[in-house]
């Protein structure tokens, strides 16, 4: 049975957590419920649960540093959080756990949900990464969580070379020559890379234009990356991408 513990200053967001969670997994086993996170950070340390859901804003200590009280858990955290925009920005990059305020019972179904398949223990580096992109807003988050099978691996955006789809997987290239695949969707991906400059060339393929070392025209047109692999060019967006690609190398 999984062991639910939640922490969340307002007694109205518990109950409907409750409620929702007690509706779509009856199976769960929601063991405690603290509105006063000093209690509830007591409580965990001698019942640590399967999973947590913490709110970030709370008097007397907020989330984050209920959990430096914790380290290294060996439990699972989803925050709840009626944060801003930038700030599911630096969860998505550090790959950790959060529901958007108000909680809905479509929120809450796929956030379990997404728990069970990747259900993995967040580790320190990543609690760091999140803290160090909500500390400063205007900075560029400069590294990403990549959830991998036995866990997560932090690395540098601009030393990503291209992804790889491979199903509902990614294999993601790096400068230095390692692979790593992840539990992710190319489009997931995109979705974080692509204000980085990053280009979705192909369905299967995303590359970082900076490692670019050639184009190719015959066979529809393809890429030259690092180590001589070549990358195919979507037809739909061949023009698009070689205008880029053609400026990009004429500065190298």
């Amino acid at each position: 049975m999984i062991n639910i513990i939640i922490i969340d200053d307002e007694a109205h967001c518990i109950n409907v957590l409750e409620n929702l969670i007690e509706k779509v997994h009856s199976d769960y086993k929601i063991s405690g419920v603290f509105t006063n996170p000093l209690v509830g950070l007591e409580f965990i340390k001698n019942n640590p649960p399967d999973l947590l859901f913490l709110d970030i804003e709370m008097p007397n200590l907020n989330g984050f540093a209920l959990l430096d009280n914790l380290l290294p858990i060996d439990f699972d955290v989803i925050f709840t959080t009626a944060y801003h925009q930038y700030a599911i920005k630096a969860f998505r990059y550090s790959a950790i756990n959060y529901l958007l305020k108000p909680i809905t019972e479509k929120n809450i179904v796929k956030a379990l949900s997404d728990w069970e398949k990747r259900r993995k223990k967040t580790s320190a580096a990543q609690w760091k990464l999140l803290q160090d992109h909500l500390k400063d807003e205007q900075k560029n988050c400069s590294q990403i969580a990549l959830p991998t099978g036995v866990g997560y691996k932090i690395v540098e955006i601009q030393n990503i070379v291209r992804c790889q789809s491979d199903s509902n997987y990614t294999n993601v290239f790096c400068q230095d020559g390692n692979k790593v695949l992840i539990s992710r969707t190319l489009k997931e991906i995109e979705e974080l890379l692509s204000e980085h400059g990053f280009i979705r060339v192909h369905q299967s393929h995303l590359i970082n234009p900076k490692f670019v070392q050639g184009i190719l025209r015959q066979d529809g047109g393809s890429l030259i990356m690092p180590n001589e692999v070549e990358v195919p060019v979507s037809r739909q967006k061949t023009k698009q991408i070689n205008e880029i690609l053609e400026t990009m190398l004429r500065f190298k």
